[in-house]
């Protein structure tokens, strides 16, 4: 374990309007000892240039003037060019400098999602994660429960994540990709992760063939196209990738198990995921992801808090 202090201090102002506790939190997200979340903070490990680093992220502001406390943890100062670096990294993954003020004026009298809008005025999308943890991540999401994935998620970081303590906090960070390649994968079978142990060593060697930083710059169809080479990568996951990991308002494929949830949440009688898709076109046109993402995050933090029964339900991996 890496016992790291605190190098760098600054002062982040977010594009208002900005909420912070709904813009680095998402309560559908499962458990893991890679990020620690309460009320105005945040801490998260993050591996950047091959150094990896503590962050610590305070809220400071208002929704309509935002201002982040940010603390960075290593084991030696950082230099001043790669704190620019990082900074720029964060404000893509995070979003800081993203202006949705125009969006939320065009919906704000929506009588489908106008109210939850304006309880979550200043929601940012997020991903903590970069392109390979967040492949990582959703290979131990595949095909089980909760309870399942955070074991097979606590095993595997225990035997090859690093691990870090930073204001008192212990955390750690997704294994690297050269890591991985030399386990075979017989030793990762043992720690009872199943198929999945293929798809980590397979969709590791795709990951190394791209550069993640230089795809951020293609049209989304040639993007699209660079994701689907990753093994295990789909239509459905890649539209979770394209919007999560790379800011695109892509919504492109409903699940199934979706479009019983959106079809609550937008108060339809159909669960067909083709009419539902029709009518957020008609309805939110290039908008539908982001109304979607706001009528996910509050059911989800209503579901947090109140245990929704049909949410639970309809859930694939509750």
């Amino acid at each position: 374990m890496k016992k790291l202090k605190l190098v760098h201090t600054t002062t982040i102002h977010p594009q208002p309007p900005y909420n912070f506790d709904y813009s680095v939190h998402n309560p559908s997200h499962y458990p893991t000892p890679l990020s620690k979340w309460e009320q105005g903070k945040l801490w998260f490990s993050f591996r950047f240039k091959d150094k990896l680093i503590g962050i610590k992220l305070e809220n400071q502001g208002t929704i309509s003037k935002p201002k982040i406390k940010a603390g960075f943890y290593h084991e030696s100062k950082l230099d001043d060019e790669y704190v620019v670096f990082l900074l720029k990294e964060m404000d893509y993954r995070f979003e800081f400098k993203q202006d949705y003020s125009e969006f939320y004026k065009k919906f704000e009298k929506d009588k489908l999602i106008g109210k939850v809008l304006k309880k979550f005025k200043g929601m940012h999308n997020f991903c903590i994660e970069g392109l390979y943890e967040y492949l990582m991540i959703a290979i131990l999401l595949q095909n089980a429960n909760i309870k399942r994935t955070v074991q097979m998620t606590n095993a595997m970081l225990q035997n090859y994540g690093d691990k870090i303590e930073f204001d008192s906090l212990e955390l750690y960070s997704i294994w690297k990709p050269e890591r991985i390649l030399k386990v075979p994968e017989e030793e990762l079978r043992a720690l009872k992760v199943g198929y999945r142990a293929k798809s980590f060593l397979r969709a590791t060697k795709d990951y190394i063939k791209l550069n993640e930083f230089l795809i951020r710059e293609l049209r989304d169809s040639e993007l699209r196209k660079e994701l689907l080479k990753i093994y295990g990568v789909g239509p459905a996951s890649v539209d979770y990738i394209m919007t999560g990991v790379y800011h695109r308002s892509i919504l492109n494929t409903i699940m199934p198990w979706e479009a019983k949830i959106y079809s609550r949440l937008l108060g339809l009688k159909t669960t067909d995921p083709k009419q539902i898709m029709v009518f957020l076109d008609k309805r939110y046109g290039e908008h539908k992801s982001q109304v979607i993402g706001h009528l996910f995050m509050d059911i989800s933090w209503k579901h947090k808090y109140e245990k929704v029964e049909w949410m639970e339900k309809l859930l694939p991996y509750a």
